[in-house]
């Protein structure tokens, strides 16, 4: 009897042994990968989906030619240009001046197009618009467009119109428009900036580009009159005509380089001449207003 409890002090118990788990293990193994499979399956089908939904691509000249029809009304091959009737019941002939392609844009394909047209009666008028066309995030197009009338004889050119990268996501353009209407006042050159925003085509600055008048006397004279008509000016206000003076001044203009997603500053350099003299060099450094989405323009560069 003390031999057995003596053997079963020295025998050690071992606790019994618990069943296998491998084939459950096994089953949530597959389990596991077989969602990520499936997973892996969606995520693949939902990027090709939404590859094929964002990549939209533009025929420039069908598109256009769709848009301008949409816009200006039928083409006409004898005069190669839309005939367009305006709110002010003129008819412009509309041409084409720039057109541009943004092939890697956000969605697809993106395009932007100036067209500018005259008064076909030879009238004083003219009128350009800006076109931007892009996805419209269900696999077809959407476009914006602006139209703007300015007094002149001659309609827009393409060198007239410069396309520019304005900040990382933003592109647009600057327009120079002559206003030599009157020939009783000097001919302004103005520079429009604009661009897509909101749902719209926004102007974002309007600032001078040039200014000429050659009177008919001299220069010394012209100043003279000049100056006696803006004294006698002081302080009263009436349609008065302006008396001429030598003017040829030039402001160029340059865009900084890009840098971020705010549009980048415009520097404005003035020169040429003015009563037969150089004018003083000055320069303007125009920064841009997000709030706004204008830039600040100074009195200075506002068309007088």
């Amino acid at each position: 009897m003390e031999d057995l409890k003596e053997l079963a002090a020295t025998t050690p118990v071992h606790p019994a042994r618990p069943p296998r788990r491998w084939g459950r293990a096994i089953l949530y193994v597959l389990a596991a990968v077989g969602a990520l499979a499936l997973a892996l399956i969606a995520l693949a089908y939902w990027l090709h989906e939404k590859d094929a939904h964002k990549r939209v691509t533009i025929d420039e000249e069908a598109v256009i030619d769709d848009v301008m029809g949409q816009t200006y009304g039928k083409y006409s091959a004898a005069k190669k240009g839309w005939l367009y009737v305006g709110d002010d019941n003129v008819t412009y002939l509309m041409r084409v001046v720039q057109q541009a392609k943004i092939p890697d844009g956000a969605d697809g394909d993106e395009l932007y197009f100036v067209a500018s047209g005259n008064d076909v009666s030879g009238g004083t008028n003219a009128v350009y618009g800006a076109f931007y066309v892009h996805p419209d995030g269900k696999d077809g197009l959407a476009q914006e467009n602006t139209q703007i009338r300015y007094p002149s004889t001659a309609p827009v050119r393409p060198e007239q119109v410069h396309f520019e990268a304005l900040s990382e996501n933003l592109w647009g353009w600057v327009i120079k428009t002559r206003d030599d209407a009157d020939p009783g006042y000097a001919v302004t050159t103005t520079n429009t900036v604009l661009a897509p925003h909101d749902g719209q085509i926004a102007v974002l600055a309007e600032f001078i580009a040039a200014r000429d008048a050659t009177p008919a006397k001299s220069c010394e004279d012209a100043k003279a009159e000049w100056d006696a008509w803006e004294k006698e000016m002081e302080g009263e206000e009436g349609d008065v005509a302006i008396p001429l003076r030598c003017d040829k001044r030039r402001w160029t203009y340059r865009t900084a380089t890009v840098n971020g997603t705010i549009p980048v500053p415009i520097t404005v350099a003035a020169g040429g001449t003015l009563d037969g003299k150089p004018v003083e060099a000055r320069s303007w450094k125009l920064m841009f207003d997000p709030k706004s989405f204008t830039y600040d323009i100074p009195d200075d560069l506002k068309e007088q």
